[in-house]
């Protein structure tokens, strides 16, 4: 009786047990997406817009006007005909001497122009050093009569040669243009005062002729051709020659 008591007292306490509630969880409600950004529009007829219509704040940029180009022949040899620059690295060296392949050669040679009168000279400029105005002369005691003197230039002394003396030439002239060139022959300088520099002329071998047989008005040894540009006619001297002492004056 006992066991059927304990029993009975077991299961009414299993029935009487409140049983809790199974908690409820919601789902979760999907938020909203969040609306994006408007994408970014442009108008149709960008690509049309003229560079002209784009403006821009402040005033519009002055371009410098570009420098006006002075080309002076005699430059080049008043400032003592200085190297051209070299042409720096391998690839420039390579690229220049690939142009100047396949450009043809054209034999040319530049004359300095100079009046004695009315008789116009030429003289290569490979052979000048420079140009100067007329200075203060040292004689020197036996000297050829067309030898007026000597000069200083830099350290260095140069005889001064008055070409219409040398060229037997009448001295009655306007003196008031006169130019000494400091010209080169071998080792040493020579000065040749002449009345007056014009220019500096290029001149074709297809345009230059030899010495006439009969040069009327100057001596035919100092003579190394004749040059021609364009109507102009050049007597080209031999600078060796004319400073040559031992040639002996013209009569």
């Amino acid at each position: 009786m006992e066991l059927a008591k304990i029993r009975n007292k077991a299961q009414q306490a299993v029935a009487t047990e409140p049983v809790q509630e199974a908690v409820a969880i919601e789902p979760a409600t999907a938020q909203p997406d969040e609306p994006s950004p408007p994408a970014l529009s442009l108008p149709d007829n960008l690509l049309d817009i003229q560079p002209t219509m784009l403006s821009f704040p402040g005033p519009a940029p002055v371009r410098p006007a570009p420098a006006e180009s002075h080309f002076d022949p005699l430059a080049r040899i008043l400032a003592g005909r200085e190297q051209d620059c070299a042409v720096t690295g391998s690839a420039d060296a390579a690229l220049v001497h690939e142009q100047q392949s396949t450009v043809p050669e054209v034999a040319f040679e530049e004359f300095l122009c100079f009046r004695l009168g009315d008789e116009e000279y030429g003289i290569n400029i490979m052979e000048i050093k420079e140009i100067i105005k007329p200075r203060e002369l040292t004689e020197v005691p036996r000297t050829p009569g067309f030898v007026d003197g000597v000069l200083s230039l830099r350290g260095v002394i140069v005889p001064v040669f008055t070409m219409r003396k040398r060229l037997g030439m009448s001295l009655e002239y306007d003196g008031s243009q006169e130019r000494i060139v400091i010209v080169r022959c071998g080792d040493g300088l020579h000065g040749l005062r002449v009345d007056r520099v014009t220019d500096v002329v290029k001149i074709s071998k297809t345009d230059r002729e030899v010495t006439p047989a009969v040069l009327e008005g100057v001596a035919r040894e100092f003579v190394s051709g004749i040059g021609r540009s364009g109507k102009r006619m050049l007597i080209i001297l031999d600078i060796c020659k004319v400073v040559d002492t031992a040639l002996g004056e013209v009569t």
